[in-house]
């Protein structure tokens, strides 16, 4: 952690919605940008989540961009598990409009989040298409959100490091 540069480290350890702070840093609108959303049954368990294999989950995957500049400043995957969100929340989460922080906020949702684990990813190793357009190593941060005292959502967002170098 010591050899990032700080604001990347701020990134990784900060529990609250990511864009406003990339928005302050870069000075530009951020765009949540949809990827690819779908139910899917869960193969295997979600670390943080309160789900089991063979349970429907939620799953997004959303670029966070510069709206002016077009940088693709992260990425992140989620896993929502939305038998566990209340159902207005959840039908807001299914149809996928805007990023997961900014919905919660919007609905005045009240939550918990809890930094989970952060990691390295070297990406000459890694073959996820999520990362495809980044050439360079990755730092992750994955957190789950506590909706009514329940781990309901668990988010791993991506940071290219050359990027905020």
């Amino acid at each position: 952690m010591g050899g990032l540069p700080p604001f990347l480290r701020t990134l990784l350890v900060a529990d609250g919605t990511v864009t406003k702070s990339l928005e302050a840093y870069f000075w530009e609108p951020v765009d949540v940008v949809p990827l690819r959303q779908e139910k899917i049954i869960l193969q295997e368990n979600v670390v943080g989540l309160v789900v089991d294999a063979g349970d429907t989950a939620l799953c997004r995957e959303v670029n966070l961009m510069g709206r002016q500049s077009e940088k693709r400043y992260a990425c992140a995957r989620s896993y929502l598990a939305l038998g566990q969100l209340p159902q207005e929340l959840a039908e807001a989460m299914v149809s996928g409009k805007i990023g997961i922080g900014e919905l919660l906020r919007e609905k005045g949702v009240e939550t918990y989040r809890e930094i989970i684990s952060v990691d390295f990813i070297q990406r000459a190793r890694s073959d996820d298409a999520l990362f495809m357009p980044f050439a360079d190593d990755l730092v992750s941060r994955s957190y789950r959100i506590r909706v009514g005292g329940t781990s309901a959502i668990v988010v791993t967002e991506y940071f290219p490091v050359a990027l905020y170098s």
